[in-house]
């Protein structure tokens, strides 16, 4: 009879997270609404003539999330292609919405959204990718378009931040109740 290891307390692979096993976010229709919704809800914000502007922020957020999306599916058909729209919206968009005198404190707001999508990775890996607190920081990371895409468009910084706190638990509700009835 051999004897087990006293200390072998591990995390289950299914939870481990590894480029190319992650589920894809862009066959996640509902992450594709929010976004969308938070890019529309930010320019429709914005101060007048900054439409155009805040579309172009929030079009990089749209490349953020196709790069996200690449990395899932690394080493699978359509990978590069998705790659390199992503990228190239990543880092044209903002570029292009500067250069036609956005606000650059956009940018920030980028740099904010790693806050919840990191808090949504170490999620997905505590607890697998379905579970309530990865989506709702998932969701809450979409939502920062929407503060990014007014500001670029010229909105004060109370009405950005006003929109996010407005948007993000909205999404995160909405979120749970679907996860919710998905177990049944």
């Amino acid at each position: 009879m051999q004897s087990q290891p006293q200390n072998t307390k591990q995390c289950p692979s299914r939870h481990r997270i590894r480029l190319g096993q992650i589920p894809d976010p862009a066959r996640a229709h509902g992450a594709w609404v929010f976004l969308m919704l938070s890019i529309l809800a930010g320019s429709l914000t914005s101060a007048r003539g900054g439409f155009v502007l805040a579309l172009l922020a929030g079009m990089g957020f749209g490349g953020v999330f196709l790069l996200a999306s690449a990395a899932a599916i690394a080493g699978r058909k359509g990978c590069v292609k998705r790659a390199i729209i992503g990228l190239a919206l990543a880092a044209l968009s903002p570029i292009c919405a500067i250069w036609l005198d956005a606000d650059p404190l956009f940018l920030t707001h980028g740099a904010i959204a790693i806050l919840p999508a990191a808090l949504s990775g170490y999620f997905a890996e505590r607890y697998g990718f379905q579970s309530i607190l990865t989506l709702t920081f998932a969701v809450i990371a979409l939502a920062v378009a929407a503060p990014a895409a007014a500001c670029a468009g010229g909105a004060s910084p109370l009405r950005a931040w006003a929109l996010l706190l407005m948007l993000a638990p909205f999404f995160a509700w909405r979120t749970c109740v679907i996860r919710r009835r998905m177990n049944y």
